[in-house]
């Protein structure tokens, strides 16, 4: 008799998670209190919720009327909305800080950051993901708060080196940068996502041929550590993702790193928001 009760109380609230008040936000508080009640009815008196037939207009699933089923899944995707906002207003609240590496120091982020590079690869991961969907995903927004140095695992894993973003979803929500992150953004340091001090170049004052020199005894080196398996060169690949480089690769490297462009321009587009 009390499952009987508790099945007619799901019938009921099913109606009423089918039901749409005046206004969205009444809406919304009527279905919040609706789930709120659902939750606690016992798992097998909610079959109730895929009962009725399958009509013209209805949600179906292998003869199943998944309208309920649709209403939850909306519910609950315009609240875990609302917590990722939350808890990115929290986490990664508009950088100003652009002289400190973001795995230092003591804030939220600064914690996560650092745990993005632990010895535990479940926590690592966990930490990179976390930050990596606070970013919406974004391959340029995440290397902004982490560094692309703390970043590259993940995006290694994905597929993203190449930049761009992964496949998720999410509303539309800026990221409004800071007076402070603007005047420095020219002088960051992608890798370590910081200002740094200027560094002199190595090989001012040097000749083209002295420069050919040094590129090729560092191809050297590097093609004898491979050969002697101490040490295996990687290469970006097209596909966004890291592949082995043989002696071939290394050359053409060092030959294409001495004929660029002495001022290449800055081709990032991305949009932030």
């Amino acid at each position: 008799e009390e499952a009987a009760e508790y099945r007619r109380l799901a019938a009921i609230l099913r109606h009423c998670l089918m039901s749409h008040a005046d206004e969205e936000e009444r809406t919304e508080e009527f279905h919040s209190h609706t789930v709120n009640l659902l939750v606690n009815l016992p798992l097998p008196c909610l079959d109730v919720l895929l009962m009725p037939k399958v009509q013209h207009g209805s949600i179906e699933h292998m003869g199943v009327n998944m309208d309920a089923v649709s209403m939850l899944l909306e519910f609950m995707e315009k609240r875990l909305d609302r917590t990722r906002k939350f808890l990115r207003s929290k986490v990664l609240p508009p950088l100003r800080d652009v002289t400190t590496r973001p795995e230092v120091g003591g804030t939220l982020r600064n914690k996560l950051v650092r745990l993005m590079t632990h010895i535990d690869t479940d926590v690592k991961n966990s930490a990179a993901e976390f930050l990596f969907v606070l970013c919406k995903e974004s391959v340029s927004r995440f290397i902004k708060y982490t560094g692309f140095g703390n970043a590259a695992g993940l995006l290694a894993a994905r597929g993203l080196l190449m930049g761009g973003r992964d496949s998720g979803v999410y509303s539309e929500d800026e990221d409004s940068d800071t007076d402070e992150y603007r005047e420095a953004k020219a002088h960051i340091n992608p890798v370590t996502g910081v200002v740094e001090e200027e560094q002199p170049d190595p090989m001012e004052g040097m000749t083209e041929e002295q420069k050919e020199y040094e590129a090729m005894k560092l191809v050297n080196m590097f093609d004898k550590l491979s050969r002697n398996n101490t040490i295996q060169p990687m290469q970006l690949g097209m596909d966004g993702k890291m592949r082995e480089m043989n002696p071939e690769d290394l050359h053409k490297v060092a030959h294409n790193s001495l004929h660029q462009p002495e001022d290449p321009t800055n081709s990032d587009s991305e949009d932030e928001a």
